[in-house]
């Protein structure tokens, strides 16, 4: 397809990609490390508080002792991670010195951890970086970089076209849940494939998700208007479609591009989502909850604050937020504290939702209650009681969970319909 791996803008450009991605895998086994050992000294040295409180005061030389000793044994632990995340990226510098750095993004496995470290911790992550950099670009099929700039697209997407999908991932994941599965022997054509059959051109963006969806959005506005610039065809019709989390920073993404006055919002027709929480997460409700619950007890505080590190992109799941305004005024651990606001999107824009629920027939009671097991349907067809997003086409498909969305065929063919429609009728 499309897309498939050409050269960056150099060999430089293209070792310095790879030694950053070695440097994050270090900084996520040093911050790992110390998140997982926070709440289990916390526990700890709450459990010894209370015992040796019951003593009395003979036994507070004693106590200051035991917790002097076991604050060196979790420090020596941290300082255990975090000597072995700065060996990585150490390492991995020193050896692009000699001979080319092979880049993590061939590997599925290691693509996968890192996506699920920055899911959980990306904001952080992000803010512990040296030398900040692009957190949202181009990749190709296989998982390699492709720049913005002219030359990098003509590499990249040697038979463009002028009509244009971008697809954004979920929570945890890469740009390569597009591509086709194999399921009990029987291989699976991805969507992206079946969009390129289409003459569609499809866009493979990855994304931080634990970054602020509103983060994510301006950054995917920026660009997606750098990249029709530089388009080696004058683009006639842009979609983007959003798995899960993906479409709210679609959502985000026309948002912020109208009001910076890009441009490329105007060629926009389509935006899908397939699973998205528009409305808001369930277990994201409830992690809050939870969270707010441990924090009550001395024994269980260490346990809500370690909930409470899950990182921005989680909790803007919460109840839906895509823009700076509907997190930036709350405190982002407030019990179930909703102030996402409504945002209407341009009407040349026509949304289409698809949610999943997991009884076969889609208004069946469980069925509405649980929906995918992930995202409720009245969340993924945003229509709430409080909030409705005005969409063209909802569809809601019976006997699906969650991660089924994304390879159904089902799915598939209801994209393609709505993107068809659209882009014959402009032809005409």
């Amino acid at each position: 397809m499309s897309g498939e791996p050409g050269e960056i803008n150099s060999d430089l450009e293209h070792t310095r990609t790879a030694v950053d991605d070695w440097r994050d895998l270090g900084d996520l086994v040093a911050l790992a490390t110390e998140r997982v050992t926070a709440p289990v000294q916390g526990i700890h040295d709450a459990i010894a508080r209370r015992w040796f409180g019951m003593a009395g005061r003979r036994a507070a030389n004693a106590h200051e002792a035991y917790l002097a000793l076991m604050a060196g044994v979790y420090r020596s632990v941290r300082l255990t991670g975090t000597a072995l995340g700065a060996a990585v990226g150490l390492g991995a510098a020193t050896a692009a010195r000699r001979k080319p750095l092979r880049p993590l993004w061939r590997s599925r496995a290691v693509g996968s951890i890192q996506a699920v470290g920055n899911a959980v911790w990306g904001d952080e992550l992000e803010c512990r970086r040296a030398d900040p950099r692009t957190e949202l670009n181009l990749r190709s099929s296989t998982g390699e970089p492709i720049g913005a700039e002219c030359v990098a697209l003509e590499q990249g997407f040697p038979h463009p076209s002028a009509r244009i999908v971008v697809l954004l991932h979920g929570l945890g994941e890469t740009e390569r849940c597009w591509q086709g599965r194999t399921a009990s022997g029987v291989a699976a054509t991805g969507l992206a494939e079946v969009l390129e059959a289409d003459s569609f051109t499809p866009l493979l963006i990855r994304y931080n998700s634990g970054r602020h969806v509103s983060d994510n959005g301006d950054a995917l506005a920026a660009l997606i208007d750098q990249v029709v610039d530089c388009w080696p065809v004058a683009v006639e019709d842009i979609s983007l479609l959003g798995n899960s989390m993906g479409g709210l920073v679609a959502r985000s993404a026309v948002h912020a591009g109208r009001s910076a006055g890009h441009s490329w919002t105007y060629l926009t027709s389509h935006l899908i989502t397939l699973g998205s929480p528009h409305l808001g997460a369930p277990l994201e409700k409830f992690a809050n909850l939870i969270a707010w619950g441990l924090r009550l007890a001395p024994e269980s505080r260490p346990l809500g604050e370690f909930l409470n590190h899950r990182s921005a992109g989680i909790k803007d799941l919460r109840f839906g937020a895509i823009r700076d305004e509907d997190w930036s005024r709350e405190d982002p651990d407030a019990l179930l504290s909703d102030s996402v606001g409504d945002t209407r999107l341009p009407d040349h824009v026509d949304q289409h939702f698809v949610a999943g629920v997991i009884t076969s027939v889609p208004t069946h009671p469980v069925g509405v209650l649980l929906g995918d097991l992930v995202v409720r349907a009245g969340s993924g067809t945003g229509r709430g009681r409080r909030r409705r997003i005005e969409v063209a086409d909802v569809r809601v498909i019976g006997g699906r969970r969650h991660s089924d969305l994304l390879h159904d065929p089902a799915v598939h063919e209801q994209v393609r319909d709505w993107l068809r429609t659209k882009a014959d009728n402009r032809n005409h």
